[in-house]
């Protein structure tokens, strides 16, 4: 049940104030709301009075419950809420309350200790100069990643999240940056821009938290370590802490609002005094966690920042992420002093760590996952192996040097040979895996040689994102075509076709899928159920494409239209097939994996368009960051070309020798839907191929233009209808909806209207 602004407000007001909510906030109202009306007041004469009187009485009728006008709740958004929450300048290594042509204003009576105390205020000071912006110096429309800051020599801490923009892989092994995306960090960005100091190694991408630590290049002595605190900090209720970063411009707040907290000025260091506010699930990663949370007038950009505690001086958390009006979430530093991992590295933790934490089965997940495509496992690029950490499995016919000094090789049974252990940490042999010799069935038994062979195929399942999670059920209903009548009909009658995972309709006219509707899983139990399986892409399938039976050839472009172009197309999956290689059996995984090839999946496009292995300049990946913002490791994924009139015509071959004239998509659309703490979230995109003619093929622009497009204007430009429930999901509004854009190297499209 959508919450309203008129209770977000008492909410957080209750929230801020300790439960005593606008009653409290009432009894201190000129105190409170002094330093925002002398803000309003500049260049709007008259009007400041007005606005206080205004916020006064819908403060009064909160109080009271009475009905509150929308105005009224407007003046006590834009002069209560950032008063209580401010915001401090950071200059040249100290910070004042933000300023009016150049005269630093009074701030609210709480936050006034934070410079007239001259202890506090240097406690703050010293934290100042290790903490910097995470510049991405390949990226000139977003040069800014987040927050960084120093926790140990040359060390940074920042979120997952942001280190995914230019690094990819999981856990302290098989880490790399993203071909062509280096990335920096600068210290000042205050009021200028300082040093970038280049960052050099990705050392670890926590699996389970979203944190992340990055090595960088010699920092100078002034710039020393911050002390991370070892006291929990979703055990401290309303301790005062600052959040230290680098705020954006947020589209999930009000333009008004944040414009006058900030003053227009946003990207630069910032200070935002708040309060702890214990623990709270939240959703990161596939998964709930218990995140520490805090209060802050956080934005953005914040993404990565500091939140200092008053009390000691030491970081009690990392925020990663927020709600307007709501809460944010924060790491909190002591719990990572409880992963031995994490310690190893180095990190500079004031007092004893160690102890136990519930998150090794997702270190184990890391160990075990498949390196990222094209990494040299002798040699990982300057990245550095923390020593003692399970040997990993290699892919078929590799050689693995790990950590530690043993050496695994694969001809093909496993075998692991210890070179000798690091002092003090365990390593793990094997001998011999006999499961590893056991012959791989061939993926051509399950092509289907009758349509009776089609009976039991598990098709799109909309209570998917029911399982994999302890929330409450939910359902995702599959899509369906505006008009109907442009529908291919089936033999045996109806339009839909249920694969394995996946199902699909197909548009009669043009040959290709309207729309597919997939089940996509990052659970290890369902993508390798068996041990011993052979779950490589060669392994799995030679990749033959064949037609659907249950469907007439003239509604399916055959695969000799592809195989014949003279080179022009890529077979492009639409629903990818490592999405649907996944099931609770070796044999109902090869049939996903299967099915995925049949030519009602495929369309033509340009080579590299949809594959997920470059990483960059598709969308191939984007799944994997819609996952960053998920509750569980489940998604629904609808896609499919968007078929315009004005496609161009490729003349290729058909059956038999006949030839065949088919348009040819230059558009194509995805909509993720992934399971969030507090319902359903969905993301549409919208990808295009930029065709052009030349003599023999179509080519494609240097990159792919990728854009971020509401659900309501994909309906429009598609034909194809999604359920309202989708429609209230569509994150294209929030800020879940722009970080994934930006991870995923997207423009947001400008909204109609």
């Amino acid at each position: 049940m959508p919450v309203s602004r008129e209770q977000r407000i008492r909410q957080y007001l209750d929230l801020v104030t300790g439960g005593d909510g606008t009653e409290s906030v009432l009894a201190n109202m000129d105190a409170t709301a002094d330093v925002t009306v002398e803000a309003i007041a500049l260049g709007d004469d008259g009007k400041t009075e007005a606005a206080r009187e205004s916020a006064r009485t819908g403060l009064e009728n909160l109080a009271r419950g009475a009905e509150v006008a929308p105005e009224q709740l407007a003046d006590v958004e834009a002069i209560i809420i950032p008063a209580l929450r401010p915001v401090y300048d950071i200059k040249d290594g100290t910070f004042t309350t933000l300023t009016f042509d150049g005269t630093p204003t009074p701030g609210h009576s709480l936050w006034t200790k934070l410079t007239s105390d001259a202890a506090l205020k240097q406690r703050i000071e010293k934290a100042l100069p290790a903490i910097g912006r995470i510049e991405l110096l390949w990226n000139t429309n977003i040069p800014y990643g987040g927050t960084g800051f120093v926790v140990g020599r040359n060390l940074l801490m920042t979120n997952r999240h942001v280190a995914q923009i230019f690094a990819s892989g999981l856990g302290d092994r098989n880490l790399q940056f993203i071909n062509g995306r280096a990335a920096g960090i600068d210290f000042k960005r205050d009021s200028a821009a300082g040093h970038v100091f280049k960052i050099l190694n990705i050392r670890m991408i926590h699996p389970y938290w979203d944190m992340a630590i990055l090595e960088v290049e010699g920092l100078p002595e002034y710039v020393t370590p911050l002390s991370l605190a070892v006291t929990d900090a979703r055990d401290l209720l309303r301790q005062e802490v600052v959040a230290i970063g680098y705020p954006a411009f947020d589209n999930r707040n009000p333009e008004d609002v944040q414009s006058d907290i900030m003053r227009s000025r946003f990207q630069v260091k910032r200070l935002q005094p708040g309060m702890l506010q214990g623990a709270f699930d939240t959703d990161s990663f596939g998964k709930i966690v218990n995140a520490a949370t805090h209060d802050c007038s956080t934005l953005g950009g914040n993404s990565g920042s500091a939140l200092l505690d008053l009390a000691t001086g030491e970081i009690a958390g990392l925020h990663f992420a927020g709600r307007y009006l709501e809460r944010n979430y924060a790491v909190p530093t002591g719990v990572l002093a409880r992963d031995q991992r994490v310690v190893d590295l180095g990190l500079n933790f004031k007092g004893a760590t160690g102890g136990s934490n519930d998150w090794g089965a997702w270190w184990n997940k890391a160990d075990n996952a498949s390196p990222a495509e094209g990494v040299n496992l002798v040699d990982v690029g300057g990245v550095k192996p923390i020593p003692g950490v399970v040997t990993q499995t290699p892919p078929s016919g590799g050689v693995v040097v790990s950590p530690g000094g043993s050496v695994t090789f694969e001809v093909p049974l496993r075998i692991t040979v210890s070179l000798g252990a690091a002092p003090g940490h365990e390593v793990t042999t094997e001998s011999v895996d006999l499961e590893a010799a056991k012959p791989t069935p061939p993926g051509g038994a399950f092509v289907p040689k009758t349509i009776a062979d089609y009976a039991g195929y598990d098709g799109y399942d909309e209570k998917f994102l029911s399982g994999g999670t302890k929330l409450a059920p939910i359902v995702v209903p599959m899509p369906d075509a505006t008009d109907p009548s442009v529908l291919a009909p089936l033999r045996d009658g109806g339009t839909q076709l249920d694969y394995q995972n996946f199902s699909l309709k197909m548009h009669a006219k043009r040959r290709l899928a309207l729309f597919t509707a997939s089940n996509v899983t990052e659970e290890s139990n369902l993508r390798e159920p068996e041990k011993g399986r052979n779950y490589s892409r060669a392994g799995l399938f030679s990749e033959r494409w064949f037609p659907d039976l249950r469907l007439d050839d003239k509604y399916q472009i055959p695969d000799v239209f592809y195989t014949k172009d003279q080179g022009a197309f890529d077979k492009g999956h639409i629903v990818r097939r490592d999405d649907v290689a996944w099931g609770k059996t070796f044999e109902l995984l090869l049939k996903g994996n299967v099915c995925s090839f049949h030519v009602t999946n495929c369309s033509p496009q340009v080579d590299g368009y949809n594959r997920s292995d470059s990483g960059e300049k598709n969308w191939g990946d984007l799944e994997n960051h819609v996952l960053s913002e998920a509750a569980s490791e489940r998604l629904c994924v609808f896609a499919g070309p968007i078929l315009a009139d004005d496609d161009r015509i490729f003349s290729g071959k058909g059956p038999k020798g006949t030839s065949l004239r088919a348009p040819v998509p230059r558009r194509f659309w995805k909509v993720v839907v992934a399971r969030v703490n507090d319902g359903l979230a969905s993301y549409g995109f919208v990808l295009e191929q930029d065709l052009s003619d030349t003599e023999l093929e179509f080519t494609v622009a240097e990159e792919f233009i990728g854009a971020m497009y509401p659900l309501s204007e994909i309906s429009e430009m598609t034909g194809v209808s999604f359920d309202q429930s989708l429609i209230d999901a569509d994150q294209y509004e929030t800020v879940r909806g722009a970080e994934i854009a930006l991870r995923a190297g997207s423009r947001k499209r400008r909204k109609k209207g």
